[in-house]
């Protein structure tokens, strides 16, 4: 008896190593333009720690005027780029195999800056207009409004500037930018939304290459997003912190300023944060394609649902 618990003491098996934790998944977003309110969710996501616990190493790349966050999509340099709906559209009909999983922004922030008492409608901008020549926002106000002979498009680079000293210019904005900006500055204007007039794309879009879209890490990344946004409309002033590190022209009022008006874009219509319909993706196909750049939006978006999220793991070597 003696020898069997000796030989079974002998024999007995090993305590269990620990399993280390596989290594976060890294995801780089880039986006569009400079650290603003417009990307607040995403922002409020990393403050959180919402992507640590989905497994993802998430690095946010700020962007700037022009910046090219699709050419890195495709190429490899980010796994997400954060772009305007339209612009995905005209990509894709170029051939970009990118999808878009998340709005930001569901109703469009863009429209036109006008100084106080110079319009009150889209309709009624006359004179020199401050916009992206060529850019299908602005090919659709021209078709829309009837510009020939009454517009004169100039260049903008997004600078304040040129329109503080013009009271007769008018700009491209956006409701979460320029009209706080102005009136920090003691300018009168009016924001002309440009919604109201039918061109209503989603914006700041998270998109991600067309191979990628089913992996386990997108949706995670996505439902982190998600909560990201509903905690910024909550309580913006962790992720307004990361986004003054990173862009300081972002002072405590026009952070203030510029989450109160772009709540009720982030909101939308369209069945709550986050969400997509096909109709306004149709309309905006439609739209673009009645100024001459045909586009199709079939594949181009897809809904990822909304429940948990499951766990993101590593690719496969």
């Amino acid at each position: 008896m003696l020898l069997a618990l000796a030989l079974a003491c002998a024999t007995e098996a090993p305590a269990p190593q620990a399993v280390a934790a596989p290594e976060p998944l890294r995801v780089r977003v880039a986006l569009n333009w400079y650290p603003e309110p417009e990307f607040g969710g995403y922002y409020a996501a990393e403050a959180a720690g919402l992507y640590d616990k989905a497994g993802l190493d998430v690095e946010i790349l700020p962007g700037g005027p022009g910046a090219p966050v699709l050419e890195l999509l495709a190429s490899g340099q980010a796994e997400v780029a954060v772009a305007a709906a339209e612009d995905l559209l005209v990509r894709r009909a170029k051939g970009l195999d990118a999808v878009a999983v998340l709005p930001g922004l569901q109703d469009s922030p863009a429209g036109l800056l006008v100084h106080a008492g110079r319009a009150t409608s889209l309709a009624k901008v006359k004179g020199r207009v401050a916009i992206e020549q060529g850019a299908p926002f602005q090919r659709f106000l021209a078709a829309t409004y009837g510009w020939e002979g009454q517009v004169e498009v100039v260049p903008t680079t997004g600078s304040l500037g040129p329109f503080a000293a013009d009271e007769a210019l008018a700009m491209q904005a956006f409701v979460t930018a320029e009209p706080c900006v102005a009136e920090a500055q003691g300018l009168a204007v009016t924001f002309l939304p440009a919604r109201e007039s039918g061109w209503n794309p989603y914006a700041s879009v998270a998109v991600v290459a067309g191979g990628a879209v089913d992996a386990p890490w997108v949706k995670a990344f996505r439902d982190a997003t998600i909560e990201g946004w509903n905690l910024y409309l909550k309580e913006p002033g962790a992720a307004n912190a990361l986004i003054t590190r990173g862009n300081l022209n972002m002072t405590p009022a026009l952070l203030t300023c510029i989450s109160a008006r772009q709540a009720p874009f982030v909101t939308g219509s369209d069945g709550g944060v986050g969400a997509m319909t096909k109709a306004r993706w149709d309309a905006l196909a439609a739209a673009l394609t009645k100024v001459g750049q045909p586009v199709t939006a079939d594949g181009a978006w897809k809904d990822l649902g909304t429940t948990a999220a499951p766990a993101a793991q590593p690719p496969t070597p």
